[in-house]
């Protein structure tokens, strides 16, 4: 206990004086979410000592996320965030693990033997990866995904809206972008370059796991999840042996719908508990054809055409 309250003292001292502004500003607007926060965290503890002496038990300790960056990855963290008895836990790693979008066995430091935890993350389908995941019992894994071209309207709509942690990527970052020096077309092409040089190859290489590993990933599809939330949150239950009434379902589904602006949401973030925060828009199927201009489409048939078709997003170039 107290080598993880200084590692959190060590981390919050490491934080820029910007990251400390965002942080009394959400405090400020958002005094309630403090009373939340701490709340959860005694809310925790309590089940895990339920957990411990069998008042409660699933079959999978851990619910483990991998998704495409902006698939919906935040809004299945929130459904199963609800789910009673599973929480989010501090995942201590290096900058440099954690921004290459990788894992190292220290993310598994405060998963507690008796108790059950989520884990969100952009993982990649790499061997490394894979056995430190599987060494630590993870045995299900969700991938979520989405249409190549949403998800770079998205990549635009968060780097340009978005502030503090949530906001531009800093130099540095694989995925650095400056948008200043862009026009909204211009940047809607990097978004695709983006997609098209890192997030096919990533959703191929775990449908490719998919495939080798029976029973031991779950595709979500964003666009099922957005036109039946309930049904996909059903499935996704299923998969994990996770059995609840249909009332508690609805509730959870209704209770994490993203509301509000992406800005305030950002604030709040800063001060919820990771398995409730959202950061995210109100993303929509098929949002890229108001937002695509001719040389958008051009260019992006160039760079994902093929990779559309292969993923049965379009029959063929005709679009």
């Amino acid at each position: 206990m107290i080598s993880r309250i200084l590692g959190l003292i060590k981390k919050f001292l490491s934080k820029d004086s910007q990251w400390w502004k965002t942080v009394l500003k959400a405090n400020f607007r958002n005094p309630i979410e403090v009373f939340k926060l701490f709340y959860y965290n005694i809310k925790r503890k309590l089940f895990d000592i339920g957990a411990r002496f069998g008042f409660y038990q699933y079959k999978y300790n851990v619910i483990f996320i991998a998704g495409m960056p902006l698939s919906a990855t935040t809004w299945v963290k929130n459904l199963f965030g609800r789910v009673p008895g599973y929480f989010t836990r501090h995942t201590p790693m290096s900058y440099d693990i954690a921004v290459n979008r990788n894992i190292a066995q220290s993310a598994f430091k405060y998963v507690p033997t008796y108790g059950y935890t989520i884990f969100k993350t952009h993982l990649n389908p790499e061997i490394e990866n894979l056995n430190i995941i599987t060494n630590n019992d993870i045995k299900k894994i969700i991938v979520t995904m989405r249409d190549f071209r949403d998800v770079a309207v998205s990549r635009y709509y968060r780097l340009a809206t978005s502030t503090g942690p949530f906001g531009p990527k800093k130099k540095g970052d694989p995925l650095y972008l400056d948008l200043s020096k862009m026009t909204k077309e211009e940047a809607i092409n990097e978004s695709i370059k983006i997609v098209a040089e890192y997030y096919v190859d990533w959703i191929d290489g775990w449908l490719s796991i998919g495939k080798e590993r029976e029973d031991f990933v779950y595709f979500c599809e964003f666009e099922n999840l957005r036109n039946n939330t309930a049904e996909e949150f059903k499935k996704m239950l299923m998969f994990y042996e996770i059995e609840l009434s249909e009332d508690k379902i609805n509730q959870i589904v209704n209770a994490s719908i993203g509301k509000g602006k992406m800005q305030d949401n950002n604030n709040k973030a800063l001060l919820q508990p990771w398995a409730l925060s959202s950061n995210f828009r109100s993303g929509v199927v098929g949002g890229w054809r108001k937002e695509f201009t001719e040389n958008n489409i051009k260019y992006c048939k160039e760079m994902l055409g093929q990779a559309l078709v292969k993923h049965d997003y379009e029959k063929d170039d005709n679009w």
